[in-house]
């Protein structure tokens, strides 16, 4: 376990209480609670929760530290591809980190066929002139099979308002 088990939420998902998942649990494995001894990844467990209809109110997931070097670039296929699940998920930032060289690699984003190559120069000066614009700029230039991230995804004043 790194970080937490998603699937350890339920008790508070029956009770109402609105979480969202921090990174979309996209880093890690847990014991999958389901079925004692194994292990799945904690991305998986998330999505387990995440399709389960009677939480979609109150069960949503952050993007931030999705892009970081650290992921698996299926983990933001996934999540480009669910559009079912577009409404649940929230942009975040994780600032500092997206101004850390080492820590993004775009062209891993362009060799996975998630990021155009083209794309790479503006988005390396974005980053050296502002971090916090270079995150938000990345996220939307992602796509996959044609699925990318929709507006509402970083449109996430309303959620926070709705406290």
């Amino acid at each position: 376990m790194y970080f937490g088990n998603p699937l350890r939420l339920r008790r508070a998902l029956d009770a109402g209480v609105r979480v969202v998942v921090a990174h979309c649990a996209s880093h890690g494995e847990d014991e999958d609670l389901d079925k004692k001894g194994t292990r799945q990844s904690s991305f998986d467990l998330f999505a387990r929760l995440m399709d389960r209809p009677e939480w979609k109110k109150n069960l949503f997931g952050d993007i931030s530290a999705t892009v970081l070097r650290n992921r698996k670039p299926e983990i933001l296929k996934t999540l480009l591809m669910r559009e079912d699940w577009h409404g649940r998920l929230l942009n975040g930032s994780d600032y500092p980190l997206p101004g850390i060289l080492p820590l993004i690699s775009l062209s891993r984003f362009v060799r996975h066929g998630l990021l155009p190559k083209e794309s790479v120069d503006g988005l390396a000066s974005l980053r050296q002139a502002n971090a916090l614009y270079f995150d938000l700029a990345l996220k939307r230039s992602l796509a996959w099979q044609g699925k990318s991230f929709p507006a509402q995804v970083f449109e996430t004043r309303a959620f926070f308002e709705a406290i």
